[in-house]
């Protein structure tokens, strides 16, 4: 709902071993993939890829919304694309390293949200999407755009 201020996501403790899991798939650079390089890197050691917590951001809200489906009938639309269609995503900001042992908590917020003027029952909306580590420093915030079926909006973990 717009102006509700930022919502609960989830939370996600980044390891070692899921760091390097990821960033050997997807971003294979030394301080992502090598302790012992990442040590004499700029960040002094391991450090998730920013996609990595991009990618947690996207899994949790998809599973809030999914959840927000719950009981609808599953050919509804909010059952099948949970999230919808994305237009893309501005401003995307790594703000702070995430590294092994870190509890990061993910937040949206929706900014505005109109009807779909050529879609009926969708709504675009416009959100922020941040997240932060336990000490309160935030380490990712973007802008995304998504058209999205109508359904209640998701609950909080």
């Amino acid at each position: 709902m717009v102006g509700a201020g930022p919502q609960l996501l989830g939370r996600f403790t980044f390891t070692a071993e899921e760091i390097v899991r990821f960033a050997r798939a997807y971003d294979p650079q030394p301080f992502h993939v090598d302790a012992e390089a990442a040590a004499s890197s700029p960040f002094g050691g391991l450090i998730a890829s920013g996609w990595h917590t991009a990618s947690m951001w996207m899994g949790l809200f998809v599973r809030a919304h999914g959840a927000a489906a719950e009981g609808l009938p599953e050919d509804h639309a909010a059952v099948i694309a949970p999230v919808g269609v994305g237009f893309g995503m501005t401003d995307l900001k790594w703000l702070a390293p995430v590294r092994a042992g870190d509890t990061i908590t993910f937040f949206t917020e929706i900014l505005d949200a109109r009807p779909s003027g050529s879609r009926p029952g969708w709504t675009i909306y416009h959100r922020t999407g941040s997240a932060r580590r336990e000490d309160g420093t935030e380490v990712i915030r973007f802008e995304l755009k998504h058209l999205a079926p109508d359904a209640r909006e998701p609950r909080s973990p």
